[in-house]
């Protein structure tokens, strides 16, 4: 955890920060806490090597959005097949990497509270980068943005998870 805490700390900024504050996936730990999910994807912009998705993850019981996502995906260390199916059905970027069996190694996790003025909703995101276990190559540059996080605990408190 590297943000500072607000001084007037409030259960919801507690439920983000574990939601963010550990290094695996995001999408499990999403499924467990929302059931499932869908993914709406904003901007898909592909170069030589890099792949640039943006992205809103939503709970499929409510249509509520749970989370926005930046992804820079570096192109070679994506196994064959990846980048079609992450581009042609409404999957999440980690289901597919569980799907492939493909291991990652977290490192550089920082999170943050984006707020720009007081009267805006607290935000808490993270930051941070993915390298394969079996290759060690660059997979990608991670930021995630949760919804605020009054909003998610009342979808908390009206959902029942599903695997």
């Amino acid at each position: 955890m590297t943000a500072p805490l607000p001084p007037d700390m409030t259960d919801a900024d507690r439920y983000c920060l574990d939601l963010l504050d550990h290094d695996g996936l995001m999408t499990p730990v999403l499924r467990a806490q929302f059931g499932r999910l869908s993914v709406v994807q904003v901007v898909a912009e592909r170069s030589a090597d890099l792949f640039l998705r943006e992205s809103s993850i939503y709970q499929v019981a409510t249509g509520a959005k749970i989370l926005d996502a930046v992804l820079r995906i570096s192109l070679p260390a994506l196994p064959s097949g990846f980048l079609e199916r992450l581009l042609a059905e409404d999957v999440l970027f980690g289901q597919l990497l569980i799907e492939f069996r493909i291991g990652v190694r977290i490192t550089g996790r920082s999170c943050y509270l984006s707020q720009t003025t007081p009267d805006q909703a607290r935000r808490w995101g993270r930051r941070l980068i993915m390298y394969r276990l079996d290759s060690g190559a660059l997979l990608c540059g991670v930021d995630e943005l949760l919804a605020n996080g009054a909003d998610l605990l009342a979808l908390l408190a009206q959902t029942t998870p599903s695997p």
